[in-house]
């Protein structure tokens, strides 16, 4: 009896470290990777190689880009200076400066050399189909380097950061090493060079800026389950940025389908503008083809502004005007190349207000923001008051996307001669108006994702259910006088 007594004992403490080595082995993985050894060392291997291909895949982009275009205007550049070429859509890809020199066709100079005077600025430009491939790659990037090194979610943010340093150095060491100095394809408007200033540093603080973002995206994405599941503000915050991010993605291409529409109404329109960008047909098609395409979310980003209530316009440089908005539609556009042997382009345009039909165009972001503030509320809203919390703040989201969206959308032109009677060094922007073009999605944002939100959360409760009490028992085990035990 006794030895029977005693074999349950020396048995059964046996059987309670089982789930205690359990709980270790699944707490250990997120403890280690969040610890600041752990956050400075590892992932660096994965966030180099990662950083690195998506570099790869920017330059072999632009690579491919400058080629189809050589070969489309018949190989009328080498392959040095189509390869040149290539390299400078990689800083366009990002708004990096490129000096551009530009003087008129008309005047050649003494002995057939280019011609003197016109214009010379430091322009950037984001060619933002390409900036949108490199945010993808970087936050995919930043998604696996985080996976792999682990942590909360914190950790893995700053996990995700690591693509960024072999993203943005390389191609600053481009710059110092590599001398670009391409004259521009004769055309009806203008000839001139394009040049790479020697380390610019554009081409490391935006390249990294972007990485950096893009990345820690991409490691917030991975821990998105510790946010969600244990926090229910990072549950909040999730489905705000998950809402925003879907008003932005819907603005740009709403923008597009109403541009392609009113093309289809307006084919004169259309056919006018392509003949003024591209000279005579089909001379330089395929620089219009492949750089229109790239440009497509620019087109969209300066058609949602003005379809919010903002305007398209130059600014800066003592100068100020704009040219599409509700109160000012273009309806014919010419420019005089002659005009930039003297310094001062000149640009002859017609605008008329804009008619009934136009406002349409507002659909644009009201479907934009109500359907994103529904997305919001359905993805991670529990509650009504919740759902419509959420769908508002996604409008917070939508109008920082705007924000920037409108900047890399902008051309920015740093003047080295005086220009359309802008002085010399002076800094004009030319596009959307980045500040009234953040307060408007802010506004529209707000008030339609706030009704999305109510509209996606019709059917949630409007409170919390309180638990059930767990089979009636009283604080010290026993059953409630005249209750069931068994519920």
């Amino acid at each position: 009896m006794s030895s029977a007594t005693q074999a349950p004992s020396s048995s059964g403490p046996a059987e309670p470290p089982v789930p205690q080595t359990r709980v270790r082995s699944e707490v250990a993985p997120a403890a280690r990777g969040s610890s600041p050894t752990a956050i400075l060392t590892r992932g660096w291997t994965t966030g180099l190689a990662r950083g690195g291909l998506a570099f790869a895949v920017m330059v072999a982009l632009g690579q491919a880009v400058a080629f189809a275009v050589n070969l489309g205007q018949g190989l009328r550049m080498s392959a040095g200076t189509a390869a040149k070429l290539g390299w400078l859509y990689v800083g366009w890809f990002h708004h990096a400066t490129i000096t551009t020199h530009l003087t008129s066709p008309v005047e050649p100079g003494p002995a057939g050399s280019a011609p003197t005077g016109g214009v010379t600025a430091d322009v950037g430009l984001a060619m933002m189909l390409g900036t949108f491939l490199a945010i993808a790659l970087l936050y995919r990037g930043g998604r696996v380097v985080a996976d792999r090194a682990g942590g909360g979610a914190g950790a893995r943010v700053l996990h995700g950061m690591k693509v960024a340093p072999a993203y943005a150095i390389l191609p600053f060491l481009v710059t110092g090493l590599v001398t670009i100095d391409i004259p521009i394809p004769r055309n009806a408007l203008f000839t001139g060079s394009l040049q790479m200033r020697p380390w610019d540093l554009s081409w490391l603080v935006l390249p990294l800026l972007i990485a950096v973002a893009a990345g820690a995206a991409g490691g917030l994405r991975s821990g998105r389950h510790e946010l969600v599941s244990h926090d229910p503000w990072g549950r909040r915050a999730a489905g705000a940025t998950a809402g925003g991010v879907r008003m932005f993605v819907l603005g740009l291409a709403l923008s597009l389908v109403g541009v392609l529409v009113l093309s289809a109404i307006r084919p004169g329109a259309t056919r006018t503008y392509l003949e003024t960008v591209s000279g005579p047909p089909p001379e330089q098609a395929a620089v219009v083809a492949a750089n229109q395409l790239l440009l497509l979310p620019n087109q969209s980003m300066w058609v949602l502004v003005p379809a919010m209530g903002g305007c398209d316009g130059l600014s800066g440089g003592g100068a100020s005007a704009t040219f599409l908005c509700y109160s000012k539609v273009p309806t014919r556009v010419s420019v005089n190349p002659e005009g930039l042997t003297s310094g001062t382009p000149v640009f002859r345009a017609g605008f008329t207000k804009a008619t009934s039909a136009y406002l349409l165009f507002l659909l644009v972001p009201a479907l934009s923001v109500v359907l994103g503030g529904r997305h919001a509320a359905r993805k991670r809203a529990r509650l009504k008051w919740e759902a419509v919390g959420v769908g508002a703040a996604s409008g917070l989201v939508f109008a920082v996307l705007v924000g920037l969206g409108s900047w890399f959308a902008s051309v920015s032109a740093g003047l080295s001669s005086p220009a359309a009677g802008i002085p010399a060094n002076a800094s004009v922007m030319i596009g959307p108006g980045v500040l009234a073009a953040g307060l408007l999605a802010l506004a529209w944002g707000v008030v339609g994702g706030a009704l999305g939100g109510w509209l996606g959360g019709r059917r949630f409760p409007p409170r919390a259910l309180l638990p059930e009490p767990s089979g009636l028992l009283t604080r010290r085990g026993t059953a409630r006088p005249g209750s069931d035990p068994r519920g």
